[in-house]
């Protein structure tokens, strides 16, 4: 019997994977996340799914900015190959330059599929080992990293890991801040080195207070650092806390 099958409430060994992906992409009303985040930590097996699930998630979005990888020597030739073919053929004589520009096109093309593939990263799948199929509520799609973070993200200052999902689909949504000089601005008024990257930024509420939710590496797998910043900035953030240890 499924998680979904039980209820919230019953929820526990055997996990189903699609709670805990939904868990952890925090999609979850508020009290079902508090309900569930306690158990989850205390049980071996599903804090391994989420860690999966973070790790999964920081790698697809570290795509976005990954360069395209080039086209493979043997597919360019045989391009080149079916261009000089078809040159041959009764169409009318088109010459080496304009050949290759046809070619570059088509580069450009798997480029930008490649790109757009990184982009939109829509969910995320984990293959538990020694875990069945599973039925149950599809895992949301997490919003993409060009559009705006959608409705705020509301997160209490003791389950800090519900906002990691949201964010680290490299959202950059920066609210009240503007931008992302906006937003270096105010990590450095807190106390944050100017080099700080984040993986996501969002507007949203810790324990009913606005703020500007910001993630960022700590250079250790499936580990990260959850900073909450008041929107008017200051010296001191509202919430500064890793997660995922």
């Amino acid at each position: 019997m499924t998680d979904e099958s039980r209820g919230i409430g019953a929820a526990g060994p055997p996990w189903s994977v699609d709670l805990l992906a939904d868990l952890h992409a925090g999609v979850l009303d508020e009290r079902e996340a508090a309900q569930l985040w306690p158990r989850v930590q205390a049980d071996p097996e599903a804090r391994a799914v989420i860690e999966a699930l973070e790790v999964t998630t920081a790698d697809l979005a570290s795509l976005a900015s990954a360069p395209a990888p080039p086209m493979p020597a043997h597919v360019a030739a045989r391009i080149d190959a079916a261009l000089a073919s078809e040159a041959r053929g009764l169409a009318p004589v088109v010459d080496l330059a304009a050949a290759r520009r046809r070619r570059n096109k088509r580069i450009g093309w798997v480029s930008g599929v490649v790109a757009v593939a990184a982009a939109a990263v829509a969910a995320v799948a984990i293959v538990v080992p020694g875990s069945s199929n599973t039925t149950g509520t599809p895992v949301a799609e997490p919003p993409s990293s060009s559009q705006p973070g959608g409705s705020e993200l509301a997160i209490r200052s003791d389950q800090p890991q519900a906002a990691v999902g949201r964010l680290s689909t490299g959202v950059k949504d920066y609210g009240p801040l503007g931008d992302a000089n906006g937003l270096s601005t105010c990590l450095q008024q807190a106390g944050f080195a100017a080099t700080a990257s984040p993986i996501g930024v969002r507007p949203g509420t810790v324990d009913g207070k606005p703020a500007v939710l910001v993630l960022l590496t700590t250079g250790k797998l499936a580990e990260f650092r959850l900073v909450a910043l008041s929107p008017e900035c200051g010296p001191k953030p509202l919430l500064d806390q890793v997660v995922g240890k």
